[in-house]
């Protein structure tokens, strides 16, 4: 297996996150018209639904980092870049890119960390009899995810042709 195959199977990660995160959006939105309707139509809110909704938020977010960095969305401030030659520009797009990873993998190895002690405190919420652990793991899981894109980045960085614009 080369280096591209190897890099491309990698972003398989993020793209099937980020489908996880489109139904955990879907599932809340769900969630919360439910909510809605049963606490002003029927004067019966559904418990724990505002815990719910957080953890979905939680799964949401970490779903799509590793996507909508593999799809270059997010925001960027250009106004200098543009104006390098295009080895600084790579030059600083790979610099850019391992302190990104460096920032996150420490949030992923705190997050598997909180994650662990939440497993042995058996934390949850007060309303509802749901673990907190598996969404602090899921919490790492995507920032392990946004680790491997940006690993992806530096391997496309260097080994792409330098093109001049």
């Amino acid at each position: 297996m080369n280096l591209r195959n190897f890099v491309n199977i990698l972003g398989l990660f993020s793209y099937v996150l980020s489908r996880l995160g489109c139904v955990a959006l879907f599932a809340m939105m769900c969630l919360t018209v439910v909510d809605v309707v049963g606490r002003y139509v029927f004067n019966s809110p559904i418990l724990g639904a505002f815990e719910i909704t957080e953890f979905m938020i939680l799964v949401m977010v970490f779903s799509f980092l590793g996507y909508a960095q593999a799809q270059k969305a997010h925001v960027t401030v250009d106004i200098l870049y543009d104006r390098f030659p295009a080895t600084i520009r790579k030059t600083i797009r790979i610099f850019n890119y391992i302190i990104s990873f460096i920032v996150i993998l420490i949030v992923c190895w705190m997050g598997f960390e909180k994650a662990a002690e939440t497993f042995q405190t058996g934390e949850r919420p007060l309303n509802l009899a749901v673990p907190n652990y598996p969404f602090v793991f899921f919490l790492s899981f995507g920032a392990m995810v946004l680790c491997i894109e940006y690993l992806r980045d530096v391997i496309r960085k260097l080994t792409q042709k330098e093109k001049n614009k």
